[in-house]
């Protein structure tokens, strides 16, 4: 999908709005031979952008605890209980919960990111089949944090433009799975960029990509999953995050 995806993308021609092509994992609106907005329908359960709000809409299978730093306890049922209580500082009541609302929150975030994505004109984003190049490309925001020091250093690094492998020297690409998945390892961590979407998300006309991160690391129980946008300005450049997208 990604090759013929970004042949698409450079021609420079403009889709028809909300025409789906399905495809195994992903589905994509466009015009014959125009750029698309692409997005993963096993992820995020449409065929159509118009399908979005009715998806939105749709409750969790289960309820998920969560309780404030008040010991008050609530219950996430769909996306509006999620981000209206992971906003009020709720959080999974249970460890095993937590990559579980993460990949749930990260999915409600995408379906509401695509509603305003276009087609790209550019784009300097890799093409699958991704291999180990795709390392110095990828931004420092994606390296493992399991402390404030770490975060603070992972912080300066993406204001300055470098990549994961400048302040995670063990970074490495381990495999991809087809053309939404790519997998990273270090020494005790491992991480899954899960493609949700690609598209021009903000209005710059280079096209983006609409990333879900899941972070393991393997000693302890450090699980989290976050939601990014990126984009690369530059065949040079390091991709960059436009956004991390959180509960609002």
């Amino acid at each position: 999908i990604a090759v013929t995806f970004l042949a698409a993308v450079l021609t420079g021609c403009l889709s028809a709005p909300d025409s789906a092509s399905n495809s195994a994992r992903g589905n994509k609106d466009s015009a014959a031979a125009g750029p698309v907005v692409w997005w993963s329908t096993s992820e995020l359960g449409i065929t159509r952008l118009s399908g979005i709000d009715a998806e939105l809409a749709k409750p969790f299978e289960g309820n998920l605890a969560v309780s404030n730093k008040a010991k008050e306890k609530g219950s996430i049922v769909d996306c509006a209980s999620a981000r209206s209580l992971q906003t009020q500082g709720y959080v999974a009541q249970y460890p095993r919960d937590i990559a579980v609302l993460g990949v749930l929150t990260a999915k409600c975030l995408a379906l509401e990111a695509l509603k305003t994505a276009q087609p790209a004109r550019t784009s300097y984003m890799p093409v699958s089949p991704y291999d180990g190049r795709v390392i110095d490309m990828l931004p420092a925001a994606l390296a493992p944090a399991v402390s404030v020091e770490q975060q603070t250093t992972i912080d300066a690094a993406g204001r300055g433009g470098q990549p994961i492998r400048m302040v995670e020297s063990t970074v490495a690409f381990v495999a991809a799975r087809g053309d939404d998945e790519i997998l990273l390892g270090g020494e005790g961590w491992q991480e899954t960029l899960v493609l949700l979407g690609r598209g021009d998300f903000n209005g710059d006309s280079k096209l983006d990509w609409l990333v879900r991160s899941d972070l393991a690391v393997q000693r302890g129980t450090h699980r989290v999953s976050r939601l990014f946008l990126l984009t690369r300005d530059s065949p040079e450049m390091v991709m960059r995050v436009i956004r991390e997208l959180k509960p609002e």
